[in-house]
């Protein structure tokens, strides 16, 4: 089942039905795991808006604050390299780099409990 906050995006949609198909021939899906890969698929359309409004917009990457005449660096490279970590991070779970898929299958891990140990942090 498609989560509905993926079903009102057009581009998540998108990008869901391609890696979904994608990690279904390859035997990777699981559909216990269609939360954390809504995570992946709404990163991935987000990038893809992120880059489109720095383009569309001719924006650099530092901005010049007109009242004080100060520079600062454009907010959307930070979100864009959110996206990014969150990708790699995901994508890698589900084994969608040949590293990732490869360091999986010789490990013979399950990507996503690996990823949650990982958010969880040391045990103490």
């Amino acid at each position: 089942m498609i989560p509905k906050v993926i079903q009102d995006d057009a581009d998540a949609l998108l990008v869901w039905n391609r890696l979904q198909g994608q990690l279904s021939d390859a035997g990777k899906w699981k559909p216990e795991y269609v939360d954390y890969f809504a995570v992946l698929v709404l990163s991935i359309a987000g990038l893809y808006r992120t880059c489109e409004t720095l383009r569309d917009t001719d924006t650099s990457e530092i901005l010049v604050n007109p009242r004080k005449g100060t520079s600062y660096r454009n907010p959307l490279l930070d979100i864009k390299a959110q996206h990014i970590n969150v990708i790699n991070r995901f994508g890698s779970a589900f084994g969608l780099n040949p590293l990732a898929d490869a360091k999986l299958k010789t490990a013979g891990t399950d990507g996503i409990g690996e990823l949650l140990k990982l958010m969880a942090g040391p045990e103490v």
